[in-house]
Formats: structure tokens, sequence, C-alpha cells
């Protein structure tokens, strides 16, 4: 389907959406309330966090705006840089790629799987920030990634990342959870329709080892040479007695050539590797974090932080 296609549905639901809330009086005063009431919560945000720029940093540091979001998406923010890989013959940027939506360009297009630095100044920026952009990258890509931010950064900089724990997918397996699994898929991103009463015991499983499998590799996108059906991916990880070593080699059987264009998961992170990665990359003092509980009061900015799958993240970061 086609962007403009895609913003047309959109548009229909939110004239009809209009349309019910004007014939119903209450209604329409409900949400004239809750609109006053956001947006009067917006400028008290928007005042706090001016204050936690402007108390933290000078105002030389202000102008030029050492603050790195790398793999962005929809994120924009008047004080920050960012940096995305841009796909196709009409440098489509990612999240026009793949949700059909228009956004501004990037300030550096960098292609993190072309091995070649991004074009700016050895220890440039005081914060980077990437959210759910490691777990695309082959082994190599992310130490490339990590060493490259590790240059960027000024010595007392910080990098604060965020991306898919599989401890608590792992866990949730090994326990069969399945409704960790359910919940992404059924309530969250609506994928699956079919109630999770309805599904039985053979159904649950399944669904739950292809989502561990999608999460961690290409061998379930048909653009890839390996795949799996659904019971396939029981057998393949119930073959491992270590799920991880499993993710391992799903991940070892993508091919880095389609993930170019296809942008999926091509790996995974614990808190010990993730801090394993950081150190040899340079950084110190390593924290595990929290969801907004960066320990700069900027990443503690709810309206653009850490908004992506909490209940599902990894929250770390590192000092350059």
């Amino acid at each position: 389907m086609s962007a403009n296609a895609k913003r047309t549905i959109v548009s229909s639901a939110a004239e009809e959406k209009l349309a019910e809330i004007v014939r119903d009086p209450e209604q329409t005063a409900k949400h004239l309330r809750d609109a006053a009431k956001s947006i009067v919560d917006s400028r008290v945000a928007k005042r706090f966090y001016d204050d936690c720029y402007a108390l933290a940093y000078s105002a030389s540091d202000l102008e030029r705006r050492p603050f790195l979001n790398i793999g962005p998406g929809s994120f924009r923010h008047p004080m920050w840089r960012t940096a995305d890989k841009k796909y196709g013959d009409d440098a489509t940027a990612w999240t026009e790629m793949r949700r059909g939506v228009e956004q501004p360009g990037a300030d550096y297009n960098w292609d993190i799987y072309s091995g070649q630095q991004m074009q700016e100044a050895d220890g440039f920026f005081k914060v980077i920030y990437t959210s759910h952009v490691i777990e695309h990258l082959f082994p190599q890509d992310v130490l490339f990634l990590l060493k490259e931010a590790r240059r960027l950064l000024e010595p007392g900089g910080r990098i604060r990342i965020v991306c898919p724990d599989a401890t608590l997918m792992v866990d949730a397996y090994i326990a069969q959870d399945w409704q960790y699994f359910l919940h992404y898929l059924i309530v969250k991103t609506k994928r699956l329709e079919k109630p999770a009463a309805r599904l039985t015991e053979r159904e649950k499983r399944e669904i739950s080892a292809t989502f561990l499998v999608e999460w961690v590799s290409l061998l379930t996108n048909k653009q890839n040479p390996k795949t799996f059906s659904a019971a396939e991916c029981v057998t393949f990880l119930d073959s491992f007695t270590d799920l991880y070593d499993a993710f391992d080699a799903a991940g070892e059987l993508s091919l880095r050539d389609v993930n170019i264009t296809e942008g999926g998961h091509v790996n995974w992170f614990n808190a010990r590797k993730l801090t394993l990665l950081l150190k040899s990359s340079g950084f110190s003092a390593v924290k595990i974090s929290g969801f907004q509980q960066s320990s700069l009061a900027i990443l503690r900015d709810g309206r653009f932080f850490d908004r992506t799958d909490p209940e599902m993240s990894l929250f770390v970061e590192a000092t350059a």
C-alpha cells in the first residue's frame, strides 16, 4: 500500500471519529477539556525541560547542539541532531520506508552497514541516544557503532542505549508465559486477531517461538534464503539447551545482504552482553538503567525518549 493510500485511510478514520464526537455534546465537551489539559501539561513539561538544558549546558553548547539521536525514527527535537540511513534510489528515510510516513531529513545521512565514519569531529557530542537500533545490526556492525559513538563523544560524555531485553523473552519462553508474547501481538500491535482464550497450547507455543525467532533473526522473512514455519521455529529452539545459543545460530543464518534493505532484527542483547560490548569499545562506568530513569535529566523527558516498547526493553548508560 502506498504512503498516500495509508494517509487517506487514516484521514477517513479521523473524520469519522470527529463526526462522532460532534454528534454527542457531552463527548465534545469532554474532548475539549482533555485537549485543553493536554496543552497545559505540554507547556509545563516543555518549560521544565527547557530549563534542564539551560541549567546543565552553556549557551554556546546549546547553540551548537551537541546531542545526537542515532536511528531516530519519527523523533525530532530542536536541541538534537539526528543520524539515519537512506533506502533506495529516492533516498527514502527509515521511517518512511517502514511506515509510509513522511519525515524531515536527518542531520547526518549515515549508514552503519557501510563501515564509514559519521562526518563529524572527534568528541563533538556530549550525549548520544539510540533506541531500538542495535538489534537491527550484525555483531561487527554493533561493535563499529559503539566504537564510533565513543569517538564522537567528548571525554565524560554519555551514551544511552535502549533495545529489546532478551532475558525477559527467554525467561517468558522457558516459563511458558505465552501471554508475554500474545500481549504484544494481540493488544499492542493487533497483528493477531484470534482471542488468546481460543488458542490451543500448540498454537500459543508456535506463535511465541515464531515471535522469538523473528526478534533475533531473518528466519521468518521470506527474503532470507533460509526460512522456518511456525512449527519449525519450535523445533529449532527446542534443539538447543541454551536459547541464547539458538539466537546466535539464528543470526548466523540471516543474510547480511538481505537485511541491508529489509532492516529486520538480526541480533539479541541482555545486560551482560551489552555491558561487555560497551567496555570493549572503550566505555567506562556502564550502568543498567530503567524506563525514564536516566542519570541525565534531559533524557528523562518521556515526550521524546524511552517511548518504544518500554515493557520489553533494556536500558543501559555508559560514560566515554
